[in-house]
């Protein structure tokens, strides 16, 4: 689904050298936060769609993957759909922020969201055993340390996104549609189309459509590199967990086997 900024290495560096001094107070931007919703519900309205643009020197790109399923397209959509609005559900380190009134419930036209890349459970991946991750883990579960990560989140390794179609009612034999376009704030501008296509009673294509194009000379380095790539094992994970939910198997695919472990 979204692109992350996932160099270990360097938020790790960022994390331990600011984590014993920095105190967000009351402005940490936590959206699950019952005492501050709405600072972080504002910011997101105030957020722009970032449009692509020809006239820049990074080139518009567009990446097209194909997954078969094993249902019928209504059924198919209808479990991609609910997994994506699913709060208990990561794909990969990609969890999904929404407004706290939006929470479980049904996706809806020009809904904003967040994408946020799960630092603290990236770096406790890497780091499995010994004292180290002894002081990782006491230090994450404190309210600075979990404030100042999430304001890391928020600013460097989270997309924003605005729905921009959702057609999940078509006519008989049509294709099911939803999509969402890039807000200020993400390191691309563009769009993410998801398109469920009725292959017969029984089977089903998931079409991923993504436009894109980088903000920054720098995230082209990045996203050519391997960023590419965490998007599209996000991707693999979402198809995969809405075919597990309705028992279906995941048929024909040109997302490469290698990618199927965010």
């Amino acid at each position: 689904m979204l692109g992350s900024r996932s160099k270990y290495g360097f938020y790790g560096l960022v994390i331990v050298a600011a984590l014993g001094s920095t105190s967000c107070g009351a402005s940490c931007p936590v959206p699950a936060s019952p005492n501050q919703p709405s600072q972080w519900e504002q910011e997101l309205d105030t957020r722009e769609v970032l449009k692509v643009d020809a006239t820049k020197s990074i080139t518009i790109k567009r990446d097209v993957h194909n997954i078969v399923i094993g249902a019928s397209a209504a059924t198919v959509a209808d479990a991609f759909h609910r997994v994506m609005r699913d709060p208990n559900r990561r794909f990969g380190l990609i969890r999904v922020d929404r407004k706290r009134a939006n929470v479980g419930q049904p996706f809806t036209f020009h809904e904003r969201f967040q994408g946020r890349y799960e630092l603290d459970e990236a770096l406790k991946a890497k780091i499995k055993a010994g004292w180290l991750k002894k002081m990782f883990d006491d230090t994450f579960d404190s309210k600075d340390a979990q404030c100042f990560i999430r304001n890391i989140e928020n600013q460097l390794t989270s997309d924003y996104g605005r729905i921009s179609r959702l057609e999940l009612s078509p006519p008989e034999g049509g294709e099911y549609v939803l999509a969402y376009e890039y807000l200020a704030g993400s390191p691309i501008a563009g769009s993410s189309t998801f398109v469920v296509t009725p292959l017969g009673k029984d089977q089903a294509r998931l079409t991923q459509i993504f436009l894109y194009q980088e903000q920054s000379a720098a995230f082209v380095s990045f996203f050519g590199a391997g960023g590419l790539k965490l998007h599209n094992q996000v991707v693999l994970s979402q198809a995969t967990q809405a075919a597990e939910l309705i028992g279906a198997r995941l048929g024909e695919t040109d997302i490469p086997p290698e990618y199927a472990n965010p």
